[in-house]
C-alpha cells in the first residue's frame, strides 16, 4: 500500500507543486489587486501616527478645493477611495503635541494649517523642524484646486485628481505621484521637484536653482524655466508641446523610443553644447545630419508634437534611455 502511495505521489508530484504554486501566486495577486482596488490610504506607507483629526463638516461634498499652509514641516496629500471624510494625521520625531486647524468658507474652500509652527512649538528648537509630517487624506474625487504653500517645507502629492494643483515652496522638495490633473503649477526657489507617472494637460514649472526630474508622464503642454537648476525628463515618447528654458542649468530629455512622424525638434544653447544621439532607425542617420555644436533643428512629418529647448550656458542632451515602467 505504501509503495503504491509513493508511486502515485511521484506521478502527481509535479501537478501538486503546480497547483500549490498557482494558489500562492493567486493569493499574492489577490492581495495586490485588493490594495489597488480599495486604494488604502492613497498608496501611502503605513506609519505610527501621533495624532489624528477628522475635519467636521456637514457634507464632504461641499468641499470643492483644499488649501494647506505649512512651515518647516512635511506635508503629504493623498486621495484615497477608502476615505469618506477628510483626515489629518501628524507624525514624526518632531511632533510636540501640535494640532491642525481648519476653516471651510461659503465657496467650499477648505483651509488647513498647523495651529503653531513647528519651529516655535518644538521644544528642541529648529534641529527637528523638518521631522514633523502633516498627512492629509482626501476622498478620491475631482477637486477644483489643491494648493500647498510654505517657504521651507517638503510637499508630496499622491493620486490627486482635479482641475488644478498648485505648490509654492521656496526651499525643500515637491513630489507628485500618479496625479490626474488639467493643470499643475509648481513654483520654487531651490527645491528638488519630482513628478512620476502622472497625466497632466498643462504643466508649468519654475524652479530657479533646484533640480527637477520627470519620469514617465503624459503631458499635453509643458512650460519649464530655471536659472541654474538641472532638468531630467524621461518619457516613453515626446507628445504635446514642450517649451523648456534655462539660463545655466543643464537639460536632459530621454525617450524610450523615437517617434519618427509628427515631431519638431528645436534645441539651442548659446554657450553650452547640444548632444543628440539615438540607436534607433531612422534617427540614427537623421540626427547626426541635423545637429551642430549649439543647435538641433529637425522636422519629421507634420510636427504636431514639439520640443523647444533654449539655454544660455547650459548643456542640452537628447537621447534614448531605458527605465522601469
Amino acid at each position: 500500500m505504501r509503495l503504491k502511495t509513493l508511486r502515485m505521489w511521484r506521478y502527481f508530484k509535479p501537478v501538486a507543486f503546480l497547483v500549490a504554486g498557482w494558489a500562492v501566486c493567486s493569493a499574492v495577486m489577490l492581495v495586490l489587486f485588493s490594495y489597488h482596488l480599495f486604494d488604502f490610504r492613497g498608496g501611502l506607507p503605513e506609519v505610527e501616527i501621533a495624532a489624528s483629526q477628522t475635519v467636521a463638516v456637514d457634507e464632504v461634498e461641499d468641499i470643492k478645493s483644499v488649501e494647506i499652509f505649512a512651515e518647516g514641516a512635511s506635508v503629504e496629500v493623498a486621495a484615497s477611495a477608502d476615505i469618506k471624510e477628510v483626515q489629518i494625521q501628524l507624525y514624526g520625531p518632531g511632533y510636540m503635541h501640535q494640532r491642525a486647524t481648519w476653516d471651510l468658507n461659503e465657496n467650499g474652500r477648505l483651509t488647513l494649517k498647523l495651529d503653531r509652527y513647528p519651529i516655535t512649538a518644538n521644544a528642541y528648537g529648529s534641529r527637528y523642524e523638518d521631522e514633523l509630517t502633516m498627512r492629509v487624506l482626501l476622498p478620491k474625487r475631482s477637486y477644483d484646486e489643491i494648493a500647498v504653500s510654505g517657504k521651507r517645507m517638503n510637499a508630496a502629492f499622491y493620486q490627486c485628481r482635479g482641475k488644478q494643483l498648485n505648490a509654492d515652496v521656496a526651499y525643500g522638495s515637491i513630489y507628485v505621484h500618479k496625479a490626474d490633473l488639467q493643470r499643475m503649477n509648481l513654483l520654487s526657489d531651490t527645491s528638488d521637484i519630482s513628478i512620476e507617472r502622472s497625466r497632466i494637460h498643462y504643466l508649468n514649472i519654475e524652479n530657479n536653482a533646484g533640480d527637477t526630474r520627470l519620469l514617465d508622464n503624459k503631458l499635453k503642454y509643458w512650460n519649464y524655466y530655471s536659472k541654474s537648476g538641472n532638468l531630467e525628463a524621461l518619457t516613453s515618447k515626446i507628445t504635446g508641446v514642450w517649451e523648456l528654458e534655462s539660463q545655466r542649468g543643464d537639460i536632459h530629455v530621454g525617450t524610450r523610443k523615437w517617434q519618427h512622424t509628427n515631431l519638431l525638434l528645436d534645441l539651442h544653447t548659446d554657450k553650452g553644447t547640444v548632444t543628440a544621439s539615438s540607436k534607433k532607425k531612422p534617427w540614427k542617420k537623421t540626427i547626426p545630419e541635423a545637429v551642430t555644436e549649439h543647435d538641433l533643428l529637425l522636422l519629421e512629418g507634420r510636427g504636431e508634437n514639439m520640443l523647444y529647448v533654449n539655454s544660455v550656458e547650459g548643456d542640452i542632451t537628447l537621447d534614448t534611455v531605458k527605465f522601469a515602467v
